[in-house]
């Protein structure tokens, strides 16, 4: 029993009060010897057994297989914004890549048309 309390990563002083708690409940130590050792009142001494069996049963509750369901609609929710993001995103390239077709047309025309008015000058 020392040797599992011990591996538990705790302050020293929640590991002696555990070891103490372990033995009071295999009927090795009295509650009074208990109370003793860890220099408090028998009512301090049943809080602190009622908390530690209390973390005890609370951390061998059955719990759903799998994530969490409210990690599961976070990322759906994520998923949701960056595909409407997307969406944007594509609708602005397509946007600007038909002004940039618009503006290249029109400088082709203006240079076309300088071009040609050169020509008739010579």
């Amino acid at each position: 029993m020392d040797r599992l309390v011990e591996a538990i990563e705790a302050s020293p002083k929640a590991r002696e009060r555990a070891k103490v708690i372990l033995l009071t409940l295999a009927q090795k130590w009295s509650v009074q010897a208990a109370c003793r050792w860890l220099r408090v009142g028998r009512t301090r001494f049943q809080d602190l057994r009622q908390r530690m069996l209390g973390a005890a049963v609370a951390a061998l509750e059955e719990r759903a297989s799998g994530r969490p369901r409210s990690q599961v609609q976070r990322t759906c929710r994520h998923l949701s914004t960056l595909r409407r993001r997307l969406v944007e995103l594509e609708h602005e390239l397509r946007r600007t890549q038909a002004e940039l077709d618009i503006a290249r047309s029109e400088a082709a025309v203006a240079v076309t048309t300088r071009l040609a008015a050169k020509r008739v000058r010579r």
